[in-house]
């Protein structure tokens, strides 16, 4: 999960494009880093043509990141896996696949596309290049020499056999299509992945130590970021297979300590906050969900008003991120309260009535019991 949120732009292919708050740290240094570089030999251009220039190329690298995401999500949607969206980050792009792959022939289409847009798109940033040179027009042509060399080094290193890279995905389908196992093929891929990882850091550490190079840094940041998802990546596999096709309805517990609206706070923070020391407690009309109480809420209201406001006044309608429906899947259910930090989640059923709760240590215990069992 890419940490800091992110800001929707759009959608393309019904796809949501999102633009994540650290893709703006990298836009800033980047167009920093370009305007330089457009100064320097072969370039040597004005000031603020390097600066229009290095904001345009930017632009045209994320682009092109987008592009290369977008060719991995077109072949997904056709192969029946939903994309729920794309996010531009720090790092490049990353496409959220609802599912994965049903068999190695579409992991293998799905993951070749990506370096094979970016090498479209080299091949297409170089011709203009050198037109643009052909013509006396190397001003105009200068961002598509970066973009040229970049598309290519970006087509080139997501080919390195370690996953989640594309290369580790083709290694992976390759792996999958040899052994018939899908998690044996993805942990050899993603071990595949750590190793490139670790090399990344070692040769960037080597490189600001022996010569002084700090850009290498990026380096050791780029290793750091691949380990991760490598580790990430293998862990989410586990997760859905140990919980692939257990519901919610079945792992939710059904006894919800509920409050009536009409109860006064005084009573409330006897009778339930004092008593079963919970943090919060659903607010039920008519088997209808109104909302939740906190402490916090509580706390709002002035100790002496306590006796004389009811539920009712403070209940805070739910948020969509605090509920799930019994119909969901389990490993759904565990990756929503990951991503809002929760211990729970309300169950509900189509008409919005509280049906039960569901625990982040329900679904861990349930993993632990299969992994145990290996089933």
């Amino acid at each position: 999960m890419i940490p800091f949120g992110s800001v929707r732009l759009g959608r393309i292919f019904g796809i949501s494009i999102e633009l994540n708050y650290t893709w703006f740290f990298i836009f800033a240094l980047l167009v920093t880093d370009l305007t330089l570089r457009f100064q320097l030999k072969p370039f040597n251009l004005p000031l603020v043509v390097s600066i229009i220039n290095a904001t345009i190329t930017t632009l045209l690298l994320f682009a092109s990141v987008l592009f290369h995401e977008l060719s991995h999500s077109y072949i997904a949607k056709k192969s029946g896996i939903p994309i729920k969206k794309i996010t531009l980050f720090i790092f490049g792009g990353v496409a959220q696949m609802s599912k994965e792959p049903e068999n190695p022939e579409v992991e293998f289409k799905m993951a070749i596309a990506g370096p094979l847009s970016s090498f479209f798109l080299s091949f297409s940033f170089g011709l203009i290049w050198m037109g643009a040179r052909g013509l006396g027009l190397e001003m105009a042509g200068a961002s598509f020499l970066l973009l040229w060399q970049i598309n290519l080094a970006l087509a080139v290193f997501n080919l390195l056999p370690g996953f989640p890279l594309d290369g580790g995905r083709v290694l992976r389908a390759g792996l999958w299509y040899w052994m018939k196992d899908m998690q044996r093929a993805t942990k050899i891929a993603s071990q595949a992945g750590q190793g490139i990882a670790f090399s990344l850091i070692f040769f960037g550490f080597m490189m600001v130590f022996v010569l002084g190079d700090i850009s290498a840094l990026w380096l050791v940041l780029i290793g750091w970021f691949l380990n991760h998802a490598a580790q990430t990546s293998y862990q989410q596999l586990i997760l859905q297979r140990s919980l692939s096709g257990i519901k919610v309805a079945e792992i939710m517990s059904k006894d919800v300590q509920i409050i009536d609206p009409s109860i006064t706070l005084d009573k409330l923070v006897n009778e339930y906050f004092l008593k079963y020391r919970y943090g919060r407690f659903p607010v039920v009309e008519n088997d209808q969900l109104l909302g939740v109480i906190t402490l916090h809420d509580i706390k709002e209201i002035p100790q002496g008003d306590w006796s004389r406001v009811t539920a009712r006044e403070i209940v805070v309608s739910p948020k969509k991120s605090c509920i799930i429906s019994y119909r969901e899947d389990a490993v759904n259910a565990l990756m929503q309260m990951a991503r809002e930090e929760a211990g729970h989640l309300l169950v509900v059923d189509e008409n919005g009535s509280l049906v039960g709760l569901v625990t982040r240590s329900d679904i861990i215990r349930l993993i632990k019991v299969k992994t145990e069992l290996g089933v």
